[in-house]
């Protein structure tokens, strides 16, 4: 256990907010204030239109007004789109656009594309974007194009790069990646029980090899905003399988040597097994959503 006893709370989530939480998405954020819960977009983010074709047209909005047609791509189950935000941008990725695979840099200062990347084949990937770029990570549903098969391969875009940079290859996906600052983290998956932590640091992407993390079992994990460590929750399950649950335990992971420490139990009401929708941190507090509650763990 860490120093001190955190304090869990937890809310009831209204509609609005549920409804927000089961289809999260980057940018997005929690305030949390007397009248509940509500949930707020950020200010420039892609809007998304298909026809009858099932092609999609992506627009950027700023503020009340949305600008022209940014992307395009045909959207199957494996090729929506996907995008983060760092500071200061907003990154676009899309799989199967009519340049191929692709990310588009756009600055959230004045909605503008301002870098386009053209990229390998990666479907359904995790993004995650530090200070200095964007980072993408084959996921556990995800696929990716390598005619060797070789491991799983983890890519960088440099802010204003006119190509990606391979930083990794390991495992056969990322349970979960994050960042803050000018560091990048992973929970590589080994195997169908094995799973190491990496730490990749900026300029460079250097590689670091962690921890052990097979106890980590669920993709919601959050870095705190000021790089110290990385929460992440884990499920509890009766017996070893996924029947049923008892709790979710939330750990945190020291930045450096990727040590896990349990910092709190939240019991589960009817034991049920459910995927963590949403994890995330609101200044020093980390805060994850299961079913329609938000559950909030502060230091």
């Amino acid at each position: 256990m860490i120093a001190g006893t955190p304090a869990v709370t937890s809310v009831v989530l209204s509609q609005q907010a549920a409804a927000c939480a089961a289809n999260w998405q980057a940018g997005f954020r929690f305030v949390v204030s007397h009248g509940g819960v509500t949930c707020e977009h950020p200010t420039v983010r892609p809007v998304s239109v298909s026809d009858r074709t099932f092609t999609v047209r992506v627009r950027i909005a700023h503020g009340a007004s949305v600008g022209p047609v940014v992307m395009r791509f045909v959207s199957l189950s494996d090729t929506r789109l996907e995008f983060a935000y760092g500071p200061h941008t907003l990154w676009l990725y899309d799989v199967m656009t009519p340049n191929g695979a692709e990310v588009l840099q756009v600055s959230t200062n004045t909605g503008r594309v301002e870098n386009v990347v053209h990229m390998p084949k990666l479907y359904r990937p995790s993004l995650a974007a530090d200070d200095d770029g964007l980072w993408l990570a084959v996921a556990t549903n995800g696929d990716y194009s390598d005619e060797a098969r070789q491991q799983a391969p983890i890519y960088r875009v440099a802010l204003g790069a006119k190509a990606p940079t391979l930083v990794h290859r390991g495992g056969r996906a990322a349970l979960w990646l994050v960042a803050a600052g000018h560091t990048v983290w992973a929970d590589v998956l080994t195997g169908m029980r094995g799973a190491k932590l990496w730490r990749f640091d900026e300029p460079e992407g250097k590689a670091h090899a962690l921890a052990p993390a097979g106890e980590l079992n669920t993709w919601a994990a959050a870095a705190a905003p000021d790089g110290s460590a990385v929460w992440a929750v884990r499920q509890v399950p009766v017996g070893g399988k996924y029947y049923s649950c008892t709790a979710e335990r939330v750990f945190r992971i020291d930045a450096h040597t990727g040590r896990q420490s349990l910092v709190a139990t939240v019991p589960i009401p009817d034991q049920t097994c459910g995927d963590v929708s949403t994890a995330t941190f609101t200044g020093r507090t980390f805060s994850f959503v299961l079913d329609s509650r938000l559950y909030r763990v502060a230091p």
